[in-house]
């Protein structure tokens, strides 16, 4: 289970962490305004993940801002939402929480809490907006335990993409727009993921959608698996990290996937390329297609995944 981080010294070392980590293109002395104030001070643009983010040191808290921005900023920008972390301890009265899993990875947590919404809204409304986010439980210092939204990992060289995701689901959110539904491309195969697995497994998820839906398959949003003619339905398992248990359970549930649906579905195995490579003649003798799966940045790119479709 999680752990919230209270101690002083790894608070900061996690935050120069981050600082570090984020990517953008500098844009200074931009005047950014919320409800309530303004502040003028140098913001970085991350251009593909369409977001700009800044540091505000505080006297009891670090504020991460974060703005969501399609184009390059202007001399003027409104935040989109803030995520304040605690300096000195871990405390529930703050949104934004450093979590450590149990190998000592660290986590930039959210506690699902989100102001400035429109009239309206709970607090707590954000939860149910994002229900297929990364939530998972936390034990904080006293022992007290709370469920929170894992951001992204600190080390991830996914976390600049990750954290763009989460600053358009809470502009979409603040909107009043309808929360966007799981694609379920992927049987739940796995029912214990790491935070980060889970991290990795959405992104790859959203881009196997992506990658359908410029290839034609689907008749519709309301209805992904209306394929246009008598074609089988397809069906993918995905494999995040490459865990021999969660292989097997992935083969396992297309397997009997496969049994079930007989002509009617076509099983697919998505797994990242470095374990195709490594177990490839296994996978091969397989009874349903394998695509592998390798990372561009931090965009997941299918190779053999027309050849599956076929």
């Amino acid at each position: 289970m999680l752990r919230a981080v209270g101690e002083p010294r790894r608070i900061d070392r996690a935050i120069r962490r981050l600082q570090g980590a984020l990517k953008g293109v500098p844009a200074r002395r931009v005047r950014l305004t919320w409800r309530g104030g303004e502040l003028s001070t140098t913001i970085h643009w991350a251009r593909d993940d369409h977001f700009w983010w800044a540091f505000e040191p505080r006297a009891a808290r670090h504020a991460l801002l974060l703005g969501h921005a399609a184009h390059a900023p202007t001399r003027r920008e409104s935040i989109t939402c803030e995520i304040n972390l605690p300096r000195s301890r871990a405390d529930r009265k703050v949104a934004g929480i450093i979590a450590a899993d149990a190998q000592g990875a660290l986590y930039l947590a959210h506690s699902g809490r989100m102001g400035g919404a429109r009239t309206g809204q709970r607090k707590a409304g954000f939860r149910d907006f994002l229900a297929d986010g990364v939530w998972r439980p936390l034990v904080w210092p006293d022992g007290e335990e709370s469920e929170v939204l894992i951001v992204a990992p600190l080390d991830s060289p996914r976390l600049t993409r990750l954290l763009g995701q989460f600053v358009d689901t809470v502009r979409r959110y603040k909107a009043g727009d309808t929360p966007v539904e799981a694609t379920g491309l992927c049987i739940e195969a796995t029912p214990v993921d790491s935070a980060a697995a889970a991290c990795d497994r959405r992104l790859v998820d959203w881009a196997l959608h992506e990658e359908l839906v410029k290839r034609g398959l689907f008749g519709g949003a309301a209805d992904l698996f209306s394929l246009r003619g008598e074609r089988p339905q397809p069906l993918f398992a995905l494999v995040a990290d490459g865990r021999p248990d969660e292989l097997a359970l992935a083969v396992g549930s297309l397997s009997l996937a496969q049994a079930r649906g007989g002509r009617d579905v076509r099983p697919i195995l998505i797994a990242p390329a470095a374990l195709v490579a490594r177990d490839d003649a296994a996978l091969q003798a397989l009874p349903f297609a394998c695509v592998s799966f390798r990372w561009r940045g931090a965009r997941a790119i299918f190779d053999g995944l027309d050849d599956a479709l076929a």
